[in-house]
């Protein structure tokens, strides 16, 4: 696996590989857009051929956008869908303007319209955002797995079945899997038995073909809390360990797996070092 972070974008996208060769990360993962507004700023030109231009010289990827976590596809409410909607597309759209080659959602909360509706929702809202980017279809759009707060979906691996078997453009989306928030939503993969039994559930639910990237968090939480909290690698109740054996899996070579870290940039190098050291990899360029 290739191994990175989630790195700040402040001054400018571009200013995201200074950043990921300070912390040596492989690959990495950005915001592209302010996430704590609908609105968002154009990425100019210039400034977009600056970050594909850094792309090709650093070799650092392959690379995430995450989308805002103002996004909820799952929703019954029309004006959140709307709102919802017009931000997926900003984000596809931007992710190929920087050509990024994966953007990640969390899949949304029903809100107590129930999963199945929730599922209904999202597969359908998936099929409008993508016909309505109008991309050439290099951007991937990853379901990201949840820790199962609240009304959330995406917890349960059949979850994520279920939206891509719904989607018209299944060969658009993928899955990212987060370990802090399997562990939270239940997923014991501590043991060489739990791991193979997690991967085995997750080939049944969606093919490891769809397993297109990772995000590398401990947790503050216990297993089935289904709370989410990231905790720094090897300081939480998942331990480095089990992380480790993702991280080492020739089923998920060179699939990008990044850190989201509480710490973040401050500790990603020593984080990164540990990972490497335990799965037995150098950095690569």
């Amino acid at each position: 696996m290739r191994l990175g972070g989630h790195v700040s974008t402040s001054g400018g996208v571009s200013k995201a590989f200074d950043r990921a060769i300070a912390v040596t990360a492989e690959c990495m993962q950005i915001f592209t857009r302010n996430q704590t507004r609908w609105d968002s700023k154009p990425i100019s030109e210039q400034e977009a051929a600056l970050f594909r231009k850094l792309r090709a010289e650093t070799g650092i990827g392959p690379n995430m956008a995450h989308a805002s976590y103002l996004v909820n596809l799952a929703t019954e409410d029309p004006l959140l869908e709307a709102r919802s909607v017009a931000a997926m597309v900003d984000e596809v759209r931007r992710a190929e303007q920087l050509s990024v080659e994966f953007l990640v959602f969390h899949p949304g909360a029903h809100m107590g319209a129930g999963v199945d509706r929730g599922v209904a929702n999202i597969a359908r809202r998936l099929d409008a955002i993508i016909e309505e980017a109008g991309s050439a279809g290099r951007v991937r759009i990853l379901l990201e797995n949840t820790a199962g707060q609240g009304s959330a979906i995406g917890h349960d691996l059949s979850h994520l079945r279920d939206i891509l078997a719904a989607c018209r453009f299944p060969d658009r989306l993928g899955v990212c899997i987060d370990t802090c928030h399997a562990f939270a939503a239940g997923y014991d993969f501590t043991t060489d038995d739990g791991y193979e039994s997690f991967v085995s559930a997750l080939d049944d639910a969606v093919g490891l073909r769809r397993v297109l990237a990772f995000h590398l968090n401990d947790s503050k939480k216990a297993l089935a809390s289904r709370v989410d909290r990231h905790e720094q690698i090897d300081e939480g109740l998942l331990t480095a360990a089990p992380i480790v054996r993702f991280v080492r899996d020739p089923r998920f070579a060179d699939r990008p797996g990044t850190l989201e870290t509480p710490l973040a940039e401050e500790r990603y190098a020593q984080e990164l070092k540990l990972l490497r050291k335990l799965a037995g990899a150098k950095t690569r360029k």
